[in-house]
């Protein structure tokens, strides 16, 4: 997507276009028009110079992207191999990209878990980062877009530590429990309407590992949640989900403007300055950690 297609997801900047095509029939002055003209670039100034000043994709990552953006999605849907429309937006990008594998690199991080893969670019752009020996679960609930994007990730040696399980991320994170396993990194950017039901799925099962981040994706989901304006008309309850994590007493939250919105949340506990809570390796839990091989695409 371009720095346009973007900020498309800032009512803000769609309503700044609204008024320059009003302006445009309107008689207003030249310098109305020029100023409003001057606002709207300098928005899509910033956002370019943010992907500038941020490390470039490896050329691994930068060939998934681009190969997604170049799919015959459309073509995909109606052909009836995909469950769902698939769009472009749905690509994490290189700034959030970035931005996870930052996260990955400082939080000292060997085990993720992911819910909405798609075709792989955050799956991959946290694999870079990781260690040897970590390990990235990713959960996908189409089998096209899973086998798409297990092809494309099987292109780069940081893929090789993504495993894919194919189903209802409900019916994966059960399964995930069933092993006993547990993660420093929960990625949410599945289907945004379950968001609380994953939520409370992640405590109640122990998938979060001690002094572990729960991170959400398009917590501002296009304005909506403080506009009211249900620009996208589905109702995806982003704004209740994020009222209930800010009234879980037990969790500190912080939201980033990030593109679209990312959601941090960790344990109160685990954000004491005397810290210490994550688990060393030699600890008698009886947790997984992630690390074990997965099959490819587990049914």
């Amino acid at each position: 997507m371009s720095s346009k297609e973007y900020q498309c997801m800032d009512p803000a900047y769609r309503h700044l276009v609204k008024l320059q095509g009003m302006a445009k029939k309107e008689q207003v002055s030249q310098e109305l028009k020029a100023e409003i003209d001057k606002i709207i670039k300098l928005l899509e100034a910033r956002m370019d110079y943010c992907e500038s000043q941020t490390s470039p994709a490896s050329e691994e990552l930068q060939y998934l992207i681009n190969k997604t953006k170049s799919h015959p999605w459309n073509k995909a849907y109606l052909q009836g191999q995909v469950s769902y429309q698939p769009s472009t937006a749905m690509l994490s990008g290189n700034l959030e990209a970035q931005f996870l594998k930052s996260l990955v690199s400082i939080g000292n991080i060997s085990r993720v878990l992911e819910l909405g893969l798609f075709t792989g670019c955050s799956a991959l752009a946290l694999a870079e980062a990781l260690p040897e020996g970590g390990k990235v679960v990713s959960c996908e609930v189409d089998p096209y877009i899973a086998e798409l994007a297990g092809s494309l990730l099987g292109k780069s040696s940081a893929g090789k530590k993504v495993d894919i399980m194919l189903g209802p991320a409900k019916d994966s994170l059960k399964k995930l429990c069933d092993k006993n396993m547990e993660f420093d990194l929960i990625f949410l950017d599945a289907d945004k309407s379950s968001n609380s039901t994953y939520y409370k799925l992640i405590f109640e099962y122990g998938l979060l590992a001690e002094s572990g981040t729960i991170l959400v994706d398009n917590s501002l989901f296009f304005g909506d949640p403080y506009s009211n304006e249900d620009y996208m008309g589905r109702g995806h309850g982003t704004g209740q989900f994020n009222e209930m994590v800010k009234q879980d007493e037990k969790v500190h939250q912080v939201l980033l403007p990030i593109r679209d919105g990312l959601l941090l949340i960790r344990r109160k506990d685990d954000m004491q300055a005397s810290g210490g809570r994550r688990g060393t390796k030699g600890d008698t839990t009886g947790r997984h950690h992630g690390n074990e091989p997965l099959a490819m695409v587990c049914s």
